[in-house]
């Protein structure tokens, strides 16, 4: 029998077994695909670099994960070029100088922040040309505009940067100011998606060699305590824990920890069932839908325009791009996004399609030269059975206050980790190694 078994062998998972396994305690990680890493995949292409499918970026704060990056001996690498960004509005493309001096954003909350103001002006819009629309929604346009900013961007440091570059051009937000308000001086003043033409203070690292390299050297140290393949479809709880996998086999254990997102986690067959309050509060968590695409190019032909390869966009399939090309690699490699409503339309068309869709977002951004990728390389999280959607779990405005909190919730031997379940740096890859870190630190103390 282990003192703990651990389901996934992602991030989170990867560093409670770590963790436990330095106290001496016998753990079993039982993976159900035919590699370690979870939502952190390397695609290694024909000249040798590679792409990183998955999660990538170490942002301000990540002080765990990047102690556990020194402690591996691994080292980080900055973005790799300097250059101007490329803001396209209302089908112009502008080229603006790059900023330092603004706080550390996610390419998530600059997508996040992107959208968050194309939704502000088409309101003003709106506003402008549609005045039954206008007494129709009289109530809603009088709620708080603070209320409607966190309503409508999910991050923190997109609801931040929008602030700030809100004060920047009309003065501090009044307190009780109404979206009303807002949108008649967005209609009056000056455009904020230009005044936000900087890089969003994009001040993020990678690892050298992959996000992946972190996962597989921690595999590595764990050794065969890691098993592949090993698809656990049933949970049977009671003073310890039976897992049955997909081929039959048992494993037993003192303690569990699940690191399966929350829907994912109540898909499982368990024996006694948990509680219904579980299930509803992750059924309310909606998991992330994104398809992260690459396309390579024989150089990174934005860098000889004096770009950084940066781009961020009000319509496309493709707001945001980002210049990922690895160090010594022979080719371009640029990055984007498909999310939200155009991911799940897309999801459903063919490769092609998609490859069409990008390449059409980087010729409106860089121009022609951006028309003949010699590849195309995706994963679309959504459709990955053992994911379910990424980059993680949404939750809604309200729903991690009060639903987050117990979903981590230790419910007797079993245990929860991952970064949905992370109270701070939630979604993103430092919550994933808290997360681990304090759930390995519970089980410890129970098995002591």
């Amino acid at each position: 029998m282990f003192d703990c078994a651990i389901i996934g062998a992602g991030l989170a998972g990867l560093v409670a077994a770590r963790h436990l396994a330095d106290r001496g305690l016998k753990v079993c990680v039982l993976e159900a695909r035919d590699r370690v890493g979870g939502r952190v995949e390397n695609k290694v292409l024909n000249d040798g670099s590679y792409v990183e499918l998955g999660g990538q970026w170490i942002g301000p704060g990540f002080d765990s994960l990047l102690e556990i990056i020194e402690e591996l001996g691994l080292e980080t690498i900055g973005m790799p070029a300097d250059g101007n960004l490329v803001v396209r509005l209302r089908g112009q493309a502008l080229s603006v100088p790059s900023s330092e001096d603004e706080p550390a954003l996610t390419p998530f909350e600059v997508s996040d922040l992107g959208q968050g103001l194309m939704r502000l002006r088409r309101l003003a819009e709106r506003l402008r040309t549609d005045n039954a629309w206008r007494q129709a929604n009289d109530t809603w346009l009088n709620q708080d505009l603070r209320r409607w900013i966190t309503t409508n961007l999910r991050t923190q440091g997109a609801q931040r940067r929008f602030t700030e570059v809100y004060a920047a051009a009309f003065g501090p937000m009044p307190q009780e100011c109404t979206l009303l308000e807002g949108l008649h001086q967005v209609n009056a003043g000056p455009d904020l998606e230009t005044m936000l033409a900087s890089n969003g203070g994009l001040h993020q690292k990678r690892v050298e060699g992959g996000m992946a390299a972190v996962t597989d050297a921690l595999a590595a140290k764990l050794g065969d305590a890691v098993r592949l393949g090993a698809e656990v479809v049933k949970v049977e709880h009671g003073d310890g824990v039976k897992l049955t996998l997909a081929d039959g086999e048992v494993v037993e254990a003192k303690q569990l920890i699940s690191t399966l997102p929350p829907r994912l986690a109540m898909s499982l067959e368990h024996e006694p069932a948990l509680p219904q309050w579980r299930s509803e509060a992750a059924d309310k968590v909606a998991p992330g839908n994104v398809i992260k695409a690459f396309l390579i190019y024989d150089t990174p032909f934005w860098r000889e325009l004096g770009l950084s390869g940066q781009s961020s966009a009000d319509e496309g399939a493709v707001r945001v791009t980002f210049d990922t090309t690895a160090k010594g690699a022979a080719k371009g490699h640029l990055m984007g996004f498909f999310e939200g409503a155009d991911a799940d339309s897309l999801s459903r068309r063919s490769v092609t399609l998609r490859e069409r869709a990008f390449t059409d977002s980087v010729v409106r951004s860089f121009g022609e030269q951006g028309a003949k990728p010699v590849a195309y390389l995706e994963r679309d999280w959504a459709a990955e059975k053992f994911t379910g959607g990424c980059h993680g779990a949404h939750f809604a405005p309200g729903v991690w206050t009060t639903n987050g909190p117990i979903l981590a919730q230790a419910d007797g031997p079993l245990h929860w980790a991952g970064a949905e379940y992370a109270n701070r740096f939630n979604g993103y890859l430092e919550g994933a190694v808290r997360s681990g870190r304090e759930v390995a630190a519970a089980v410890a103390r129970n098995l002591a």
